[in-house]
């Protein structure tokens, strides 16, 4: 009987490389994150091409993080078909390769172009995405991708099934670019996985409702497919349905209003694929009332932020809608169309929000308003009383004006701001210490003495200053 120790030792005489410890192929992963210092990031992807069969399981770990999108993508290089191919399914979006799991796929991807036992071996991978890295890893290496493609023709899941279909047709557009490129070849795979593909998908496009198939409606219905956007030339629009899979699926104006009808059957109400045609839609006056009648009549579906801005969005759009729209009158600025739509149903509180609204038009940050202390006039103490009564984000700024200009009326408004303090909060603290009166030390000692955190720190700090007495 031979010992391990023994026996690794003799190993290692022979000439044996050990196995690769797999926390330092951790190690080197995280040292990726150290793009500053060229030195450390070089020697830790050297230790990871040297890792083999360990380094691989521990970056497809990290690779995962970021999704079979990403690492598709990634693991090609930066122009490559990985690119072409979420420009198809995803309309255009990008995988964002700074992060690690980007990073760790597109080691990945050298390392697969590399390997071709690696490669071999992510290829007769259980795992779908140990498979999809291989094809992506192939547009690194032309001479692999024929190879690549012949792997994924008795691909078993349809969707990594589907993105081969757009790698085909990729590497085959690319061979033909190519000096010495091998085109025939590549066509002849890519058209064997196009007919795999067309027996796993529905048509991509659908311009008369009967053209609807029933299995995109199932996938609306239970929430495999979701409406995912628009796009309107002149009189002509088209929406799009993404299926779980990936893929974008074309919707005439007729055949999305058809998807609502059959998938609203089933229980399930998606406003993305009528309200576009409600709001934008100009080429079909007749239909942009229907899209706007189906919303109106199932707006209790939808939840009740969404169901408000819903009618809103319609009403602005000019459609009658059973339902009063509301608006948050604390926070005018973010409401703008639910109180555009208040007031076109003849809310009266909403044509006195609109005038609150202008005068604080600039609501979201008011700290100049505390600089109409200075200028000490009747109208400027009007001015801050107003925009104090009426604008909270700028309350605490415009008490302080009136405090520096000595007005009774912030005794008034005093309590307010200390609840409220909206913007320059400090503007405020500095005219209590320069305007400071009697009567405004008592205001404060009494809100301290009821628990208000604002006054007590307002105390401490006249306090400190030496203008209220200890």
């Amino acid at each position: 009987m031979v010992h391990a120790p023994v026996l690794l030792a003799t190993l290692v005489l022979a000439g044996a490389a050990p196995v690769p410890d797999e926390a330092a192929m951790w190690k080197a992963v995280f040292s990726l994150e150290q793009p500053s210092v060229p030195a450390i990031r070089a020697r830790a992807e050297a230790d990871l091409f040297k890792g083999g069969v360990t380094a691989y399981g521990v970056l497809s770990k990290v690779a995962r993080v970021g999704g079979m999108e990403q690492a598709l993508s990634a693991s090609g290089p930066a122009t490559s078909c990985g690119n072409s191919a979420v420009a198809r399914f995803r309309g255009g979006v990008r995988a964002e390769r700074s992060s690690l799991s980007a990073q760790a796929a597109e080691l990945l991807g050298r390392m697969l172009a590399e390997d071709a036992a690696l490669r071999q071996r992510a290829q007769r991978s259980e795992d779908p995405f140990d498979r999809g890295l291989a094809l992506a890893a192939s547009a690194r290496a032309p001479s692999t991708q024929v190879e690549a493609l012949a792997a994924m023709r008795l691909e078993p899941d349809p969707k990594l099934r589907l993105w081969a279909t757009a790698f085909a047709e990729c590497f085959t557009r690319m061979a033909g670019k190519r000096d010495g490129g091998s085109p025939e070849a590549l066509e002849s795979v890519a058209h064997e996985l196009a007919e795999l593909a067309d027996a796993v998908r529905a048509p991509l496009r659908c311009v008369e409702p009967g053209e609807l198939e029933p299995g995109l409606v199932d996938e609306l219905a239970r929430g495999l497919a979701v409406s995912g956007g628009w796009s309107a030339s002149n009189d002509s629009m088209e929406l799009y349905v993404r299926r779980e899979n990936g893929e974008r699926v074309e919707l005439s104006p007729a055949c999305a209003v058809a998807a609502y009808d059959a998938v609203a059957a089933k229980g399930t109400h998606d406003d993305g694929l009528l309200m576009p045609l409600a709001t934008v839609m100009v080429g079909s006056w007749k239909l942009r009332q229907v899209a706007a009648q189906r919303l109106a009549r199932d707006l209790e579906h939808f939840p009740e932020l969404r169901r408000n801005r819903l009618a809103a969005d319609l009403v602005n759009a000019g459609h009658e809608v059973p339902r009063k729209v509301t608006f948050d009158s604390k926070r005018l600025e973010w409401n703008d169309a639910e109180l555009e739509a208040a007031v076109r149903q003849g809310n009266p509180e909403a044509r006195a929000a609109i005038h609150r609204l202008i005068l604080c038009r600039n609501g979201s940050d008011q700290r100049d308003v505390a600089l109409l202390g200075y200028v000490g006039t009747k109208a400027a103490a009007d001015k801050a009383y107003a925009l104090a009564r009426q604008c909270p984000a700028g309350k605490a700024a415009a008490v302080a004006a009136l405090v520096r200009m000595k007005d009774v009326r912030a005794l008034k408004l005093l309590p307010e701001a200390m609840e409220d303090w909206g913007f320059n909060q400090e503007a405020l603290k500095r005219a209590l210490r320069e305007g400071y009166t009697p009567k405004l030390g008592e205001q404060l000692l009494a809100l301290e003495a009821k628990g208000n955190l604002q006054a007590r720190s307002a105390v401490l700090w006249l306090k400190a200053a030496g203008v209220m007495k200890q």
